[in-house]
């Protein structure tokens, strides 16, 4: 009888429509799909069960909606793992701001689901108030106009 159970468990969870919710957990936001939270709740993993680009997406909307100054890098602010990642870092830094940043190495889903969401095919990738702005190179030049100064001060005013 469990056999048949968790049988048709695994097939309602392949089956159920891939929208993504959030919770949060220790101040983190968390998002996970119906399915996955489906099997978490019938004791299951879902170590099997491939994420579909449609449940990354929804992920990656979730952290930019959540994050004012939002970096998608190889690496962590203390440590970033190449160079134009860190440039990117030393430039949100020189704001005074706390922005939250996404190591993409540590997650291939988000490594290459990012690139395809906001259609630009490298990493690092800043959004700022929910608005893609680019990369390391757009944030060069936008820093050098003061342009990029504006856009973090409006993030900051909206963070308060």
């Amino acid at each position: 009888m469990s056999k048949l159970f968790a049988s048709i468990a695994i097939l309602m969870a392949a089956t159920l429509p891939h929208y993504a919710s959030s919770f949060s957990l220790g101040g983190r936001t968390t998002v996970m799909s119906q399915r996955s939270q489906l099997l978490t709740t019938l004791g299951m993993s879902d170590d099997f069960i491939q994420e579909t680009p449609k449940i990354t997406e929804g992920r990656i909307q979730e952290l930019v909606d959540t994050h004012p100054v939002l970096l998608f890098m190889k690496g962590s602010k203390l440590f970033p793992q190449c160079g134009f990642s860190n440039t990117a870092v030393q430039i949100l830094q020189s704001y005074d701001i706390d922005f939250h940043s996404v190591d993409v190495l540590s997650d291939e889903a988000i490594r290459s689901g990012v690139k395809d969401f906001s259609q630009w095919p490298t990493i690092p990738q800043l959004y700022v108030a929910g608005e893609f702005i680019g990369g390391s190179d757009i944030m060069i030049e936008l820093y050098q106009t003061g342009e990029l100064g504006e856009m973090i001060e409006k993030a900051k005013a909206d963070m308060m």
